[in-house]
Protein backbone atom coordinates (compact mmCIF):
# COMPACT_ATOMS: atom_id res chain seq x y z
CA UNK A 1 0.00 0.00 0.00
CA UNK A 2 1.21 3.49 -1.13
CA UNK A 3 1.06 6.41 0.77
CA UNK A 4 1.66 9.90 -0.33
CA UNK A 5 4.55 11.80 1.82
CA UNK A 6 3.89 15.35 2.82
CA UNK A 7 5.61 17.40 -0.03
CA UNK A 8 5.38 21.14 -0.03
CA UNK A 9 4.50 22.72 -3.57
CA UNK A 10 5.95 26.39 -3.35
CA UNK A 11 4.15 26.88 -6.70
CA UNK A 12 0.87 25.83 -5.49
CA UNK A 13 1.20 28.17 -2.09
CA UNK A 14 1.59 31.17 -3.61
CA UNK A 15 -1.11 30.39 -5.83
CA UNK A 16 -3.11 29.37 -2.81
CA UNK A 17 -1.98 32.49 -1.49
CA UNK A 18 -3.06 34.70 -4.40
CA UNK A 19 -6.36 32.96 -4.47
CA UNK A 20 -7.51 33.75 -0.94
CA UNK A 21 -6.39 37.04 -1.11
CA UNK A 22 -9.94 38.62 0.10
CA UNK A 23 -9.43 36.05 3.33
CA UNK A 24 -5.79 37.11 3.80
CA UNK A 25 -6.82 41.01 3.15
CA UNK A 26 -10.11 40.72 5.97
CA UNK A 27 -7.80 39.10 8.24
CA UNK A 28 -5.37 41.63 8.21
CA UNK A 29 -7.92 44.51 8.47
CA UNK A 30 -9.44 42.08 11.61
CA UNK A 31 -6.34 42.46 13.44
CA UNK A 32 -5.84 46.17 12.19
CA UNK A 33 -8.82 47.14 13.73
CA UNK A 34 -8.04 45.23 17.02
CA UNK A 35 -4.55 46.82 17.42
CA UNK A 36 -6.57 50.11 16.96
CA UNK A 37 -9.11 49.49 19.96
CA UNK A 38 -6.55 48.33 21.93
CA UNK A 39 -4.66 51.56 21.76
CA UNK A 40 -7.12 54.10 21.05
CA UNK A 41 -5.89 55.53 24.91
CA UNK A 42 -2.52 56.64 23.05
CA UNK A 43 -1.56 57.89 26.95
CA UNK A 44 0.73 60.86 26.98
CA UNK A 45 4.36 62.32 26.03
CA UNK A 46 7.65 61.82 27.93
CA UNK A 47 10.09 64.12 28.12
CA UNK A 48 13.56 63.91 29.52
CA UNK A 49 15.85 66.75 31.44
CA UNK A 50 19.34 66.00 32.57
CA UNK A 51 21.19 67.50 35.18
CA UNK A 52 24.98 66.65 36.51
CA UNK A 53 27.17 66.88 39.20
CA UNK A 54 30.93 66.18 39.74
CA UNK A 55 33.35 65.69 42.23
CA UNK A 56 36.90 66.86 41.92
CA UNK A 57 40.06 66.97 44.14
CA UNK A 58 42.66 70.02 43.58
CA UNK A 59 45.98 69.12 45.01
CA UNK A 60 47.82 65.87 45.02
CA UNK A 61 46.90 62.74 43.34
CA UNK A 62 45.54 61.05 46.88
CA UNK A 63 42.86 64.04 47.03
CA UNK A 64 42.05 63.21 43.28
CA UNK A 65 41.69 59.46 43.76
CA UNK A 66 40.21 59.70 46.95
CA UNK A 67 37.43 62.19 45.45
CA UNK A 68 36.52 60.16 42.94
CA UNK A 69 36.55 57.15 44.71
CA UNK A 70 33.84 58.42 47.55
CA UNK A 71 31.74 59.58 44.53
CA UNK A 72 31.76 55.86 43.34
CA UNK A 73 30.99 54.54 46.22
CA UNK A 74 28.25 56.26 47.27
CA UNK A 75 26.58 56.29 44.07
CA UNK A 76 23.78 53.99 45.97
CA UNK A 77 23.07 57.37 47.59
CA UNK A 78 22.02 59.15 44.88
CA UNK A 79 18.51 57.87 43.83
CA UNK A 80 18.00 57.05 47.46
CA UNK A 81 15.01 57.70 49.27
CA UNK A 82 16.34 60.29 51.81
CA UNK A 83 17.54 62.15 48.96
CA UNK A 84 14.18 61.89 46.57
CA UNK A 85 12.57 63.13 49.65
CA UNK A 86 14.65 66.30 49.65
CA UNK A 87 14.46 66.78 46.30
CA UNK A 88 10.78 66.58 46.74
CA UNK A 89 10.99 69.53 49.20
CA UNK A 90 13.06 71.25 46.72
CA UNK A 91 10.65 71.42 44.00
CA UNK A 92 7.91 72.78 46.34
CA UNK A 93 4.43 70.90 44.92
CA UNK A 94 1.63 69.47 47.12
CA UNK A 95 1.04 66.69 43.71
CA UNK A 96 4.84 65.62 43.24
CA UNK A 97 6.14 63.17 46.51
CA UNK A 98 9.59 61.39 47.22
CA UNK A 99 8.23 58.37 45.62
CA UNK A 100 7.18 60.36 42.28
CA UNK A 101 10.56 61.47 42.38
CA UNK A 102 12.55 58.62 43.05
CA UNK A 103 10.35 56.70 40.39
CA UNK A 104 10.61 59.66 37.80
CA UNK A 105 14.75 59.57 37.66
CA UNK A 106 17.73 57.33 37.10
CA UNK A 107 20.82 57.95 37.48
CA UNK A 108 24.19 57.33 36.03
CA UNK A 109 27.75 57.89 36.56
CA UNK A 110 30.95 58.23 33.79
CA UNK A 111 33.74 57.77 36.14
CA UNK A 112 37.10 57.00 34.40
CA UNK A 113 39.38 54.28 35.03
CA UNK A 114 42.90 55.17 35.61
CA UNK A 115 45.65 54.36 33.52
CA UNK A 116 49.16 55.89 33.47
CA UNK A 117 47.91 58.79 30.89
CA UNK A 118 45.23 59.40 33.32
CA UNK A 119 46.68 59.25 36.49
CA UNK A 120 49.33 61.92 35.35
CA UNK A 121 46.32 64.05 34.29
CA UNK A 122 44.68 62.94 38.01
CA UNK A 123 47.60 65.00 39.48
CA UNK A 124 47.33 67.74 37.42
CA UNK A 125 43.85 68.26 38.73
CA UNK A 126 41.90 67.16 35.77
CA UNK A 127 40.50 63.84 37.68
CA UNK A 128 36.27 64.20 38.11
CA UNK A 129 33.36 62.03 38.35
CA UNK A 130 30.52 62.86 36.70
CA UNK A 131 26.86 61.68 37.80
CA UNK A 132 23.43 62.39 35.35
CA UNK A 133 19.92 62.27 37.20
CA UNK A 134 17.76 61.92 34.14
CA UNK A 135 14.35 62.71 35.03
CA UNK A 136 11.26 61.79 32.81
CA UNK A 137 7.58 62.84 33.21
CA UNK A 138 4.71 63.89 31.25
CA UNK A 139 5.93 67.43 31.97
CA UNK A 140 8.72 68.86 30.56
CA UNK A 141 8.83 71.52 33.14
CA UNK A 142 8.50 69.08 35.98
CA UNK A 143 11.42 66.30 34.37
CA UNK A 144 13.98 69.88 34.17
CA UNK A 145 12.72 70.73 37.93
CA UNK A 146 13.33 67.30 39.36
CA UNK A 147 16.58 66.82 37.13
CA UNK A 148 17.97 69.97 39.06
CA UNK A 149 16.90 69.14 42.67
CA UNK A 150 17.81 65.28 42.36
CA UNK A 151 21.50 67.37 41.73
CA UNK A 152 21.41 69.19 44.74
CA UNK A 153 19.76 67.71 46.70
CA UNK A 154 22.84 64.83 45.97
CA UNK A 155 25.19 67.15 46.90
CA UNK A 156 23.99 68.57 50.10
CA UNK A 157 23.69 64.60 50.65
CA UNK A 158 27.25 64.00 50.19
CA UNK A 159 28.60 67.21 51.76
CA UNK A 160 26.94 65.54 54.80
CA UNK A 161 28.24 62.49 54.39
CA UNK A 162 32.23 63.38 53.05
CA UNK A 163 32.13 66.93 55.62
CA UNK A 164 33.54 68.71 52.35
CA UNK A 165 32.18 70.68 49.47
CA UNK A 166 33.84 68.61 46.90
CA UNK A 167 30.29 67.09 45.02
CA UNK A 168 28.99 70.44 43.09
CA UNK A 169 26.67 70.81 40.53
CA UNK A 170 27.97 70.60 36.82
CA UNK A 171 25.43 71.07 34.37
CA UNK A 172 21.65 72.03 35.17
CA UNK A 173 18.90 70.92 32.70
CA UNK A 174 18.45 74.01 30.90
CA UNK A 175 16.41 72.11 28.32
CA UNK A 176 14.63 68.66 27.45
CA UNK A 177 14.22 65.91 24.80
CA UNK A 178 11.19 64.18 23.64
CA UNK A 179 12.14 60.62 25.10
CA UNK A 180 8.42 59.13 24.07
CA UNK A 181 6.00 60.16 21.51
CA UNK A 182 2.76 58.35 22.50
CA UNK A 183 1.28 59.23 19.18
CA UNK A 184 4.07 57.49 16.97
CA UNK A 185 4.17 54.43 19.50
CA UNK A 186 0.50 53.73 19.21
CA UNK A 187 0.76 53.83 15.35
CA UNK A 188 3.38 51.23 15.77
CA UNK A 189 1.71 48.84 17.43
CA UNK A 190 -1.15 49.16 15.19
CA UNK A 191 1.05 48.62 12.28
CA UNK A 192 2.43 45.91 14.33
CA UNK A 193 -0.93 44.43 14.56
CA UNK A 194 -1.88 44.35 11.47
CA UNK A 195 1.68 42.95 9.91
CA UNK A 196 0.67 39.94 12.56
CA UNK A 197 -2.58 39.57 11.43
CA UNK A 198 -1.10 39.45 7.32
CA UNK A 199 1.31 36.78 8.55
CA UNK A 200 -1.28 34.84 10.45
CA UNK A 201 -3.63 34.35 7.59
CA UNK A 202 -0.81 33.94 5.08
CA UNK A 203 0.62 30.81 7.61
CA UNK A 204 -2.84 29.53 7.53
CA UNK A 205 -3.75 29.24 4.08
CA UNK A 206 -0.26 28.00 3.94
CA UNK A 207 -1.17 25.53 6.25
CA UNK A 208 -4.19 24.21 4.71
CA UNK A 209 -2.40 23.79 1.05
CA UNK A 210 0.37 21.38 2.69
CA UNK A 211 -2.17 19.34 4.61
CA UNK A 212 -4.34 19.16 2.13
CA UNK A 213 -4.98 15.51 0.70
CA UNK A 214 -6.39 16.14 -2.50
CA UNK A 215 -4.94 14.79 -5.78
CA UNK A 216 -4.15 17.39 -8.44
CA UNK A 217 -1.40 16.41 -10.48
CA UNK A 218 -0.26 13.07 -12.08
CA UNK A 219 2.82 13.44 -9.45
CA UNK A 220 0.14 13.37 -6.84
CA UNK A 221 -1.50 10.38 -8.04
CA UNK A 222 1.76 7.97 -9.03
CA UNK A 223 2.86 8.76 -5.94
CA UNK A 224 6.06 11.17 -7.54
CA UNK A 225 6.26 8.59 -9.99
CA UNK A 226 6.84 5.33 -8.01
CA UNK A 227 3.27 3.88 -9.99
CA UNK A 228 3.18 3.45 -13.49
CA UNK A 229 0.58 5.46 -15.37
CA UNK A 230 -1.48 3.68 -17.44
CA UNK A 231 -3.67 6.54 -19.17
CA UNK A 232 -5.16 10.12 -18.40
CA UNK A 233 -8.53 11.03 -19.47
CA UNK A 234 -8.22 15.11 -20.53
CA UNK A 235 -10.28 17.78 -19.94
CA UNK A 236 -13.14 17.42 -22.40
CA UNK A 237 -14.45 21.07 -23.25
CA UNK A 238 -17.50 21.57 -26.01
Amino acid sequence: MFKNELEIDVGRCLAALLKKKKFIGLITILFFIAGLGLTLNVGEDEYTAVATVYAAADGSYADATNAVTAMNAYLNVANSHKVSQRAALIIGRSDVSASDVQGAVSVNSSSTKSSSSSAISSFMNISATIISFSATTNDPALSMEMADAMAQSYAIEMSDILNTDSVKTLDNAYTYTMSKNATVDAWKKRILAMAAGFVFACAIVVLCEIFDRKVRTVREASVRESIPVIGLIPDYKE
